[in-house]
């Protein structure tokens, strides 16, 4: 069974008034950063660790209906392969592998869905496989920097949605860790796209102190880098105790 989440070209829908605005915040900063049209999310889980589950789709209504009638999902290479691989997959619509795909992508292209679709694993546990997937007009096959460049930040919003969305419906209570109002503040900020520069313009900071804080905050999770960091203070629920007093 799943549990799916609609918010169509990124407006929450009255039919979905559950759909959390965190995951659609995230999945609009997502859209904006990577030079996206429409992102969703899937996860397939096993165990109890979670309630069910889970789709989230920000594709147009027309395009999700056809989408559902015509049973896309079963042969959507970006969810049949990216939820068991461990590398990002990419259907480009211009060429699909096989005839079998040929409709779906000429309607993705019909549609303005993009030229192109990118789904990027994220196995959050053994039990949780996740794919985050990214449909964009830009190419991302080539060799160049500016594709090595978006699918870096495809990566790094992959693992953000993800854990965004699995935290929200986690059966049991996150662990505590002991971040400062100010590591979990410059945390929160980075996750908004500002560089340690500008969350020192907004926190008031010298950039130096802030790299201090994210090294702290980094330690704590004990993470090797900003967007791990990021992702598992959105897994643990730290935003939420803080966003109101920003």
């Amino acid at each position: 069974m799943y549990r799916v989440l609609v918010a169509p070209d990124f407006v929450i829908a009255p039919s979905n008034p559950d759909f959390p605005p965190a995951i659609l915040e995230a999945m609009k900063i997502a859209r904006d950063q990577t030079q996206s049209n429409y992102i969703s999310f899937w996860a397939r889980l096993e165990g109890n660790g979670l309630a069910s589950n889970i789709i989230v789709t920000t594709y147009p209504a027309h395009w999700l209906e056809r989408y559902t009638e015509r049973n896309y999902a079963h042969i959507d290479p970006v969810i049949v392969k990216g939820l068991d691989s461990v590398g990002a997959v990419i259907f480009d619509h211009r060429h699909p592998e096989h005839a079998g795909l040929t409709e779906m992508a000429e309607g993705a292209i019909e549609f303005d869905i993009g030229l192109y679709t990118v789904g990027i694993p994220i196995h959050i546990s053994p039990g949780i496989h996740s794919v985050t997937t990214f449909a964009t007009d830009v190419d991302v096959t080539g060799a160049t920097d500016e594709a090595a460049g978006l699918m870096a930040k495809f990566r790094e919003h992959a693992h953000i949605i993800a854990l965004t969305v699995t935290e929200r419906f986690l059966k049991n209570d996150p662990p505590k860790v002991a971040l400062s109002d100010r590591e979990i503040e410059v945390l929160y900020w980075g996750a908004q796209g500002k560089t340690d520069k500008e969350i020192g313009e907004t926190m008031k900071l010298s950039r130096w102190t802030i790299v201090a804080h994210m090294q702290s905050a980094k330690s704590k999770l004990h993470v090797a880098n900003k967007p791990a960091a990021i992702a598992r203070a959105i897994e643990l629920n730290l935003f939420s105790r803080y966003e109101h007093k920003l």
